[in-house]
């Protein structure tokens, strides 16, 4: 009985004493995911923004080159079947994306460990 007792304590104690870094952990992982969802929405916009921005001047520029030519309604067509194409393999391409590792595996990693101390001590 008077095991059990300081068992329980000591399982108590290891809890009280993990408690407050279990929280400073789940702080610090928001903390990273929040700036690194931020820096990939900022690059992913400016990345965007300049690809639409180079592909509309490219297509522009090749239309211009053939303005004077009998190819004029051909080059619009392969510049508007180029987008398109463009289009369609980086949406396939996106779909084949895997996630990064999430910040929380640290915090889940050492929950388990200190779950199988307890265990071990029990």
């Amino acid at each position: 009985m008077f095991e059990t007792i300081r068992k329980a304590r000591r399982l108590a104690a290891i809890a009280l004493e993990r408690v407050d870094d279990y929280l400073e952990l789940i702080r610090i992982s928001v903390e990273i995911q929040g700036q690194s969802l931020k820096k990939r929405i900022i690059s992913f916009v400016i990345v965007t923004l300049f690809a639409a921005l180079s592909l509309i001047f490219l297509g522009l520029a090749i239309i211009i080159t053939c303005w004077d030519t009998p190819y004029r309604a051909a080059a619009a067509w392969g510049v508007m079947a180029c987008y398109a194409l463009i289009a369609f393999v980086a949406y396939m391409g996106s779909q084949d994306k895997t996630r990064p590792a999430s910040t929380f595996d640290t915090l889940r990693d050492e929950i388990r460990q200190d779950v199988k101390l307890m265990k071990d001590v029990v």
